[in-house]
């Protein structure tokens, strides 16, 4: 059906809508008043014209539809045949569908091996690996990845690979010299809080060819770079997207013209889509109920200078959190949480770490840690004696009215306070260790929904009596 067709369709519905309405109106004018207002019927004979027009245009197309086919009968057995290649086309994805379930029931029950599954990428260029929970930035990370030791490639990275600077925020990681990162306790203790000594450390640099869904695909993996994206499923199997880019063996030179162009088409593959147009939201403070739960989104995500420094710091220039553990064979556990008797705030499995807040931010946490379902913002104001007599546990030689004006104001749903504890609140977890682990002991949730600390309680201890 063509757009002009569909077009006509919508102009001649509205017409014998727009004609019934007259007619409708004339009766009722009729029977209600007893008047004969000839205006509603000659309105709708206006409406008229416009139904013969559409009765011409598909005559005229269809005309036009014969005279392409060589004829009347032609045409029709044209439709006769598209209409048989669709059902054909409906009847393949139909079995298809079935044949997918029936593989995807096979694997869920134990009957069908991980590297038995049919492919859902081409595994020349694209490859399945077992799926690896990365962070958005980590899609840029360019990996070298070798099946066999290449010492000419390996000459060059191990010479340049401090040099190698490309554009977009893209790097290339060679997990050999990734090594020496490793060497600085501060960095390990921020990825891996709960590995008590370096040593404890196991390093494997070939680990990508081991998550490979497909092991006779390592063969295919000579010297390259990989880059990983986002997960997908495969008859049931979570796998993650890696796509291989080959090197050919060459001089310095050549080699980061090869790098360079790599970087240039993997930037291109990623930088679709549109830019947000969402803006923080400035008007409402002091006013609405729902002020400081519009703002928290925006807040929490600020750090202090001094924070996001240190982060800075030991995230500069080295490969990501997931792909690193990944490498050291670990996945750092979550730590119990202790309240001591007198209310510090220790992670005895994170080699004894203290997190150190100021009173009132240390009050808020400890309030929001007593709600395991978490408090809503608009019902703050109900929380503020609660809040008082733990801010009076941590400060017993009593409140004066400076306090007591910041705990009202912390409280107050319409202000911006609250986030802004929360946000140093944040800020003093991710300060000790990495994001991923402490947005498990931070205050957090979505807009409109109680904020809580997701912790499991299991982990919380109260050493208080």
């Amino acid at each position: 059906m063509s757009f002009l067709s569909i077009i006509l369709y919508i102009c001649i519905a509205i017409s014998i809508i727009g004609f019934i309405g007259c007619l409708v109106g004339f009766f009722v004018e009729w029977y209600n008043e007893g008047k004969i207002l000839w205006g509603f019927p000659l309105m709708g004979l206006f409406i008229i014209p416009v139904f013969f027009l559409y009765l011409f245009i598909i005559a005229t197309e269809f005309y036009s539809n014969c005279r392409k086919a060589g004829g009347l009968k032609p045409y029709l057995a044209l439709r006769k045949k598209e209409e048989q290649e669709r059902k054909e086309r409906n009847r393949q994805l139909e079995e298809e569908h079935k044949e997918y379930k029936r593989i995807e029931a096979l694997y869920k029950n134990g009957d069908l091996k991980r590297w038995e599954l049919p492919r859902c990428l081409d595994g020349i260029k694209d490859f399945e690996f077992e799926y690896i929970t990365y962070k958005h930035e980590t899609y840029n990370d360019l990996i070298y990845i070798e099946n066999k030791y290449n010492e000419n490639i390996n000459r060059f990275f191990q010479l340049h690979y401090q040099e190698i600077a490309l554009k977009h925020g893209l790097r290339v990681v060679y997990l050999p010299l990734e090594l020496e990162r490793l060497k600085d306790k501060a960095i390990t203790d921020y990825l891996c809080p709960d590995a008590k000594v370096s040593a404890d450390l196991k390093i494997d640099y070939s680990f990508l060819l081991d998550k490979l869904c497909y092991p006779e695909d390592a063969a295919k993996l000579e010297h390259g770079i990989l880059t990983l994206y986002g997960g997908r499923t495969n008859h049931g199997a979570r796998c993650q997207h890696g796509t291989y880019y080959h090197l050919e063996e060459g001089d310095d030179e050549q080699l980061m013209a090869q790098i360079n162009a790599i970087a240039k088409e993997v930037f291109e593959y990623n930088s679709g889509g549109l830019y947000s147009t969402i803006q923080r939201p400035t008007e409402g403070e002091g006013k609405s109920k729902d002020y400081a739960d519009s703002q928290f989104s925006w807040e929490i995500n600020n750090l202090v200078d001094e924070i996001r420094e240190r982060i800075e710091k030991l995230e500069q220039r080295g490969i990501s959190r997931a792909l690193l553990q990944e490498m050291l064979q670990r996945k750092s556990k979550l730590s119990r949480l202790v309240i001591t008797k007198d209310f510090r705030i220790m992670l005895p499995d994170y080699n004894d770490m203290e997190i150190k807040m100021e009173p009132l931010n240390k009050a808020v946490y400890l309030l929001f840690l007593k709600h395991p379902i978490g408090i809503k913002f608009k019902h703050l104001s109900d929380y503020r004696e609660e809040l008082t007599r733990i801010y009076a546990k941590l400060k017993p030689y009593g409140i004066n009215d400076r306090v007591i004006r910041s705990i009202e104001d912390v409280t107050n749903p319409c202000l911006n306070s609250i986030n802004e504890k929360c946000a140093r609140i944040r800020g003093a977890f991710v300060a000790q260790f990495d994001e991923e682990l402490a947005k498990n002991y931070y205050i957090n949730g979505s807009r409109g929904e109680a904020k809580k600390i997701t912790l499991p309680r299991d982990l919380v201890v109260w050493e208080e009596g």
